[in-house]
């Protein structure tokens, strides 16, 4: 049997901006350290890297570059040098000769199923890049950990990975509870006065195309007597003046929000929107009705429907041009809750790590 003392974590998300991807990477390294022995996993980080203070897993310094120079480089020549498989937590394993085998984790095949979220030259480099990355794993994997039974269906679709070599180790939501919520955005006077508890949607935006900014506009173009509360940084009023919807004066663009703040939000919204294109799970609504939201409105997307089941409201973005009206409300959100956590989706991996098969 396989043992957890033969694999190295690449850490470099410890040196990254933290996402969705990141997150699922720290939380389960967190929830590692309280299952695994002494010395049973360690982790690889670029030099001058900060990380938790753990107290089983061993945390190696090593090399002298940065993100993927030091990832493609320095993390193999360190796997080389020890004999060591890696576990690749975030999409990429390192790909030159003498790298060897382990366990990656794929979150998602995004690049490959929809080409056309990525048309500028950036992102079609970034898809360029992934691409390759999905192929390698799918050839020198031992096992590809995934997030969803969608994702892993789609693993075997595109890159017809066997699935018995596929195994689902999902996202939780329990982080949330550690951020205490910014009640005081409330308060007298308050940050947005727009905004009354209870009485607004709330949906955190970018301008990836597959979280689907422009169907949250088209919603308070629809809903002139609702408002709709966005937050994200960057150029989403642009976005909306290029889309010839920066006329609407129910929605509040609320900039960048910290967590105690988006935590407060959440949780006194009207609902929570996700009008998403493509995920491979979809953490931000169970974060939301961890946090209190009354109500989720998400895509009816297979993956949707697979992680939120009867608990979530579903929009049919085919047909649905931002008739909030027409979307049968979830039950009972905070029953999904139950259905995750990280300590379970610790124990699936730590199981993988020793051998057992997916």
């Amino acid at each position: 049997m396989q043992t957890a003392e033969q694999y190295t974590v690449d850490g470099l998300f410890f040196a990254q901006r933290l996402s969705g991807i990141q997150r699922y990477s720290i939380e389960l390294m967190a929830e590692l350290d309280k299952i695994l022995a002494p010395g049973e996993l360690e982790i690889a980080v670029p030099p001058d890297t900060e990380t938790p203070a753990y107290r089983n897993l061993k945390v190696v310094p090593t090399g002298t570059h940065r993100g993927m120079a030091w990832e493609q480089l320095d993390f193999p020549q360190y796997l080389r040098a020890s004999g060591r498989r890696w576990l690749c937590m975030c999409n990429v394993i390192p790909l030159g000769p003498g790298s060897g085998r382990g366990i990656a984790v794929v979150h998602d095949v995004c690049y490959r199923a929809r080409p056309d979220f990525y048309t500028d030259l950036r992102g079609r480099l970034s898809a360029a890049w992934h691409r390759l990355q999905y192929r390698a794993i799918a050839r020198r994997a031992e096992t590809i950990v995934t997030v969803s039974r969608f994702s892993k269906g789609e693993l075997v679709r595109y890159y017809g990975v066997d699935p018995a070599r596929i195994a689902v180790v999902p996202n939780a939501w329990q982080h949330m509870q550690r951020v205490q919520a910014a009640e005081d955005i409330f308060a007298d006077p308050p940050k947005w006065p727009q905004l009354r508890p209870g009485a607004y949607y709330f949906s955190m935006a970018n301008l990836l195309k597959n979280k689907n900014f422009p169907w949250v506009l088209r919603a308070a173009k629809a809903n002139p007597d609702c408002v709709f509360a966005i937050a994200g940084s960057g150029s989403l009023a642009e976005e909306a003046a290029r889309l010839g919807l920066d006329h609407l004066d129910n929605v509040v663009y609320l900039g960048y929000v910290t967590d105690g703040e988006a935590k407060a939000l959440m949780e006194h919204c009207r609902a929570f929107l996700f009008p998403t294109l493509y995920e491979g799970f979809g953490i931000p609504p169970l974060e939301a009705i961890a946090c209190g939201a009354p109500q989720v409105l998400v895509s009816d997307t297979p993956c949707m429907r697979e992680v939120y089941g009867s608990h979530a409201g579903y929009i049919d973005l085919e047909h649905n041009r931002g008739d909030l009206q027409a979307i049968t409300p979830g039950h009972n959100p905070a029953g999904v809750l139950a259905r995750y956590s990280w300590e379970k989706s610790a124990r699936l991996l730590a199981g993988l790590l020793r051998g057992e098969q997916p």
